[in-house]
């Protein structure tokens, strides 16, 4: 039997204990915090310390009159972007709430938090010991000093043989007792063994901290106590120079302020709430993972173990990044232009703690074409001249570096004869004993398409040669791609020329790159959403990298490079459908999000979390838990592809994607040349586009001032709302996302408490109906199934 997860209407998830196979991937500026599915932590990574800080940290209680282990009863999961809150009851009337975050404060220490409030429902006061134990070594190896700082209620922990990794586990109260000890047994014996003797042996292969807290908790009282893991300087561990840390109930709420603001920028409204739920995690998946670092802002490839920053993904990052923290996505791309090879070529990655670079040693990579992509998007997204100035120089190097790797067909040839890292040019590089170079049909897809925004970046920088002489580069580059890497067999396209001669005819999920990126014409585009749309390609949570009945299937070897479903791919496949088959898009964001919370247990995954790669029949998760390239990718696909925003020199233009059971779809706070748009598509007389700024589109437009939808009071299950003012008037639009008809009411507060409605839109009828001057002062509308109401005030 399957144990779903269930999102709240607070976009949070709620799941029983025994329904997680592991916790959530958490994260702060400078942190990784790795849960269990017991609650506990299973480890606290610095990106500073560039190592664990911590393995294994979790809170035990005991009877205080009895000394009986407290088990825990009724225990559940609450999943929220800024933290996991774990539940359960306690015999004797308790009830324990525990909450781990990882600090939001990028100006702040990096510091993970364990809250604990314990409540009495009883008619007595209840005596509890709670025994809370960290693992205070990383590795057998790991020669530490540990010292009790009793000044800041802090251990300190000190690496005798490399700096930069001290680190400190701090209470918030004095401990009755403490220790530092090898004694596992007694943590897991079935009776409290008493106070422990405040002695330190930080030897042996494991050596526990365990910290002893004593509280007498009232009647109808509560108790809330809190421990933190934070990291130290050298001079702090070794000198008790210890600092104060502020509250964990004050920290909570700053890191739920610093999400909750963040989180309000590029919120999707559709018929479907699971996509928007879906578009809701990826901002915060990807707040999780974007890092405060020695050489500046960044994200690692994996958060909770490495320190590099790849090239590809950073680019890729940056798409769906624009449309939620526009400044960090042009720090990303400095960081990579700062490390630009001479001769034009964007590295592989580098270490965001030393800055050291690496290229996998190859002629040309697809680096160089996505860097120049993200310029591109940036710029015309944010208007950011400044940016433009800057990294115009960088992008035209990228460029011409691609140009100066032309083979005598004029395809961008990559020479390398290796295998892995070192014989894949492009996102699949890490097939062990496996090669795709030469003259690849993604790399090509990536470089015309990278020449044509060139193009673009050129004038907007008034660079008039260059942006002639890219456009005819991307000209002759198309028309080579169509001569040669064309297959006439199937109408599709060779996954490469390989360094060989050879034509390889491998069908993958590669061919969305010539559908995303301009290549195909309209029938070959759909000819290829349509193949990877079939059954050997298709499945319950996405897309395989190859199909099932390919001679290389391995569902679940080689990362899922060859047979598993790897999440983002499915994001572009989205993105490449939305504008031939919007109901494949639909399915393709809905289903994938969906899989996440379906049955977390079996899957291995945890809701709202977005996942690497999953194996191929059994859709079990095998990669990383929070994947940080795959969140981007989707909030790119669900604004550009179903909401159809596409940033222009000019501003933006926006063509909707409805699939064809859809008659509404909206989309707020999208940060735009330094601005925040708004707009929702309602089918009334045709398909009408409603707007708070002016924008291009085929649909008619109507253009207003401002969205005031927080100034709007909507009472009313399962709907969308959002409204927008001009002059004296307001538009309220309120989309039905329930399978069933509702009925709301719209409250005469706020900004409609001096309006009266003067017409609404009959979506029955296809009318509008006009003087509804006799309505009441609240206006109640009935919606019927996947429709809408459109009110207007004035």
């Amino acid at each position: 039997m399957r144990e779903a997860a269930h999102a709240s209407s607070d976009g949070s998830y709620r799941i029983a204990d025994g329904g997680l196979a592991t916790g959530a991937t958490l994260g702060g500026p400078r942190l990784a915090v790795r849960l269990n599915a017991n609650g506990s932590i299973e480890r606290v990574h610095s990106i500073d310390a560039g190592t664990d800080l911590i393995k294994g940290f979790d809170v035990h209680h005991y009877d205080g009159d009895t000394g009986l282990h407290l088990p825990r009863n009724a225990s559940n999961f609450t999943l929220r972007p800024e933290c996991q809150v774990q539940e359960y009851d306690l015999p004797g009337d308790l009830h324990v709430e525990k909450t781990t975050f990882a600090l939001y404060d990028k100006d702040a220490a990096a510091t993970c938090y364990v809250r604990l409030r314990v409540s009495n429902s009883g008619d007595r006061a209840t005596s509890l010991n709670s025994a809370a134990v960290a693992r205070v070594k990383r590795s057998f190896d790991d020669r530490i000093e540990v010292r009790w700082d009793q000044a800041v209620r802090t251990l300190a922990i000190r690496n005798r043989d490399t700096k930069g990794q001290a680190r400190g586990i701090v209470c918030s109260e004095t401990p009755a007792s403490w220790m530092v000890a090898n004694d596992h047994a007694r943590i897991v014996a079935n009776q409290w063994c008493g106070p422990f003797d405040r002695t330190i042996d930080a030897g042996g292969s494991d050596p526990l901290a365990a910290f002893h807290m004593e509280h007498q908790i009232g009647a109808g009282a509560a108790r809330t106590f809190w421990f933190a893991v934070d990291k130290l300087s050298d001079g702090e561990a070794e000198n008790g120079m210890g600092i104060e840390l502020e509250s964990a109930d004050d920290a909570l709420v700053r890191t739920r302020a610093a999400y909750g603001t963040k989180l309000k920028a590029t919120a999707m409204v559709s018929p479907v709430g699971e996509i928007d739920l879906g578009v809701y995690w990826s901002k915060a998946n990807m707040l999780r993972v974007m890092r405060e670092t020695p050489t500046g802002q960044g994200f690692t490839n994996d958060p909770a173990n490495s320190a590099s920053c790849v090239g590809r993904d950073a680019a890729w990052f940056v798409h769906g990044c624009d449309w939620l923290d526009p400044d960090f996505s042009a720090a990303l791309l400095r960081g990579f232009a700062a490390r630009q090879e001479a001769g034009g070529k964007i590295v592989e990655f580098y270490d965001l703690r030393t800055g050291e670079t690496n290229d996998d040693g190859l002629n040309v990579n697809d680096n160089t074409p996505l860097f120049i992509l993200a310029v591109w998007h940036h710029a015309v997204a944010t208007g950011d001249r400044d940016f433009l100035d800057e990294l115009y120089p960088a992008a035209r190097r990228a460029a011409k570096q691609l140009l100066a790797h032309r083979d005598e067909r004029g395809l961008i040839f990559c020479t390398a004869d290796g295998t892995g890292a070192r014989g894949i040019v492009g996102w699949r590089n890490i097939i062990d004993d496996y090669r795709i170079s030469g003259a690849t049909t993604e790399l090509n897809s990536e470089a015309f398409a990278a020449l044509t925004k060139m193009a673009v970046l050129a004038k907007m920088a008034g660079n008039a040669n260059d942006a002639v002489n890219f456009e005819r580069e991307a000209a002759a580059l198309r028309d080579a791609i169509e001569l040669h890497l064309r297959n006439p067999e199937n109408g599709l396209y060779y996954l490469t020329l390989d360094v060989d001669g050879r034509k390889r005819s491998e069908v993958t999920s590669d061919l969305v790159f010539p559908v995303i990126f301009g290549v195909a014409d309209t029938a070959t585009s759909v000819r290829i959403v349509q193949r990877l749309r079939e059954a050997d390609f298709w499945t319950e949570a996405g897309v395989r990298t190859v199909p099932r009945d390919a001679p290389q299937y391995e569902p679940a070897r080689v990362h899922g490079l060859l047979g598993g479903v790897w999440v983002a791919v499915t994001f572009w496949y989205a993105l490449a459908a939305s504008r031939f088959a919007p109901d494949i898009m639909l399915e393709a964001l809905q289903k994938t999000f969906a899989h996440y919370a379906r049955d977390p247990r079996a899957t291995n995954t945890v809701p709202g979390e977005f996942s690497e790669w999953l194996h191929g029949e059994t859709m079990v998760n095998e990669g990383m838990m929070l994947s940080p390239w795959t969140p981007p990718r989707y909030l790119w696909a669900a604004i550009e592809g179903t909401c159809g925003l596409e940033p222009t020199v000019e501003g933006a233009r926006i063509e909707p994607r409805l699939p064809p059971s859809w008659s509404w779809l909206g989309a707020r706070n999208v940060p735009l040349r330094g601005e925040t748009l708004a707009w929702f598509v309602a089918r009334t007389d045709c398909h009408r586009l409603f707007t708070t700024h002016t924008v291009e589109s085929t649909l008619p437009l109507e253009v207003y001032d401002r969205d005031v939808t927080e100034e709007v009071i909507v009472e009313g299950d399962d709907v969308a709302t959002m409204a927008f003012a001009r002059g004296g008037e307001v538009l309220v639009f309120i989309g039905n996302r329930s399978p069933h008809t509702v009925s709301v009411a719209l409250r005469n507060e706020g900004i409609l408490s001096n309006l009266a409605p003067r017409r609404r839109f009959e979506c029955l009828k296809g009318e509008w109906k006009d003087d509804l001057t006799d309505e009441r002062a609240e206006y109640i509308a009935t919606i019927a199934r996947g429709l809408f109401a459109l009110i207007e005030f004035s």
